[in-house]
């Protein structure tokens, strides 16, 4: 049996460790050296004779762009809890539970079209002119109710600081951090800027070997409460992939009207413990190929640029399923 001491081994670093890293180069007879979150790639450590990956974001780590195209963040679907009715009318906390650090409610798209208010004991959807919002309160108002039946809300939310930079920065204790904005490559402001910002991020690093991407689009779907605490995990994160542009595409290719509640499944959303419908099942066959389309642009791009590509498999699914047909 043949025995390889050199190769198949990637080791991170950053600036502060750069003699251990090359220490454990040696040690491990490590190939390859990339950065990571948080971390900045040594200029020490340039010229060695590791093969050098560089992280890179395609949907954040450029807050400029994101807070000039508010409209272009990435966006989730949530819904509230059972909340039930007494006499005279019902308000619903949309955000309760929910880090406000993390999620803002978006209001800048038509609510009665992409929010839907359900009756769960009745199992039906109210009409949109049975309920309103109040902004002032961050809550929806059902003025006439049914007596003693649960109602929730299922509405819309932009993902204002990155999930998996705020699990990063609350885990590791990062303080002094600019919250990251993801922004939504599938849009078309974003996806004509994404392709000049990836042939830029090349040409800055003539040193780098391999783009290493960590997602490909849209992060898993990940919730922290206001304590920041984790509330909600879904490492397909199919209900973080969600914004009325995507939706609208999807109604297109399926030919019948999308409901909140193809995601929200009562509020399991769609975990792999749960049977899918049959228009979930719709919804992820169009996201994998939309998605898995734009990859392969940017990486055919990335090819183009003299660079290899690699994925991350780990911040993101979406597209990259072994069962995908």
């Amino acid at each position: 049996m043949e025995y390889q001491e050199y190769g198949r081994v990637t080791i991170p670093t950053d600036v502060d460790v750069v003699p251990e890293t090359l220490a454990l180069l040696r040690r491990w007879g490590a190939d390859a050296i990339r950065d990571c979150d948080g971390t900045d790639y040594p200029e020490a450590l340039k010229n060695t004779d590791a093969r050098v990956y560089a992280t890179y974001y395609t949907t954040r780590r450029d807050n400029d762009w994101a807070k000039a195209n508010p409209d272009e963040i990435q966006q989730c679907y949530l819904m509230t809890g059972f909340h039930t009715a007494g006499e005279g009318p019902l308000s619903i906390p949309l955000m309760q539970g929910v880090s406000s650090e993390l999620m803002q409610v978006n209001t800048r798209d038509d609510i009665a079209r992409w929010w839907e208010v359900m009756d769960r004991s009745a199992g039906l959807p109210l009409p949109p002119d049975c309920w309103r919002y109040d902004e002032a309160s961050g809550c929806v108002v059902i003025e006439q109710p049914e007596p003693f039946h649960e109602y929730t809300v299922s509405f819309l939310t932009y993902l204002i600081w990155d999930p998996v930079h705020m699990y990063n920065a609350v885990t590791n204790g990062w303080t002094d951090v600019e919250h990251q904005i993801t922004f939504d490559v599938r849009q078309p402001k974003t996806h004509a800027y994404s392709l000049e910002r990836l042939r830029r991020f090349v040409a800055e690093r003539p040193y780098v070997d391999v783009i290493r991407y960590t997602t490909f689009f849209h992060q898993f779907t990940l919730v922290f409460d206001e304590l920041r605490r984790e509330k909600y995990v879904d490492w397909y994160g199919y209900s973080a992939s969600v914004s009325p542009y995507i939706l609208e595409q999807f109604e297109r290719e399926v030919g019948y009207p999308f409901r909140p509640e193809y995601i929200i499944d009562q509020g399991y959303y769609n975990n792999q413990y749960r049977t899918p419908s049959r228009e979930f099942k719709d919804f992820m066959a169009f996201q994998r190929r939309e998605v898995a389309k734009l990859a392969k642009e940017l990486v055919d791009l990335t090819h183009a640029l003299g660079k290899e590509a690699m994925m991350f498999l780990g911040d993101h699914w979406i597209g990259m399923e072994p069962c995908m047909d």
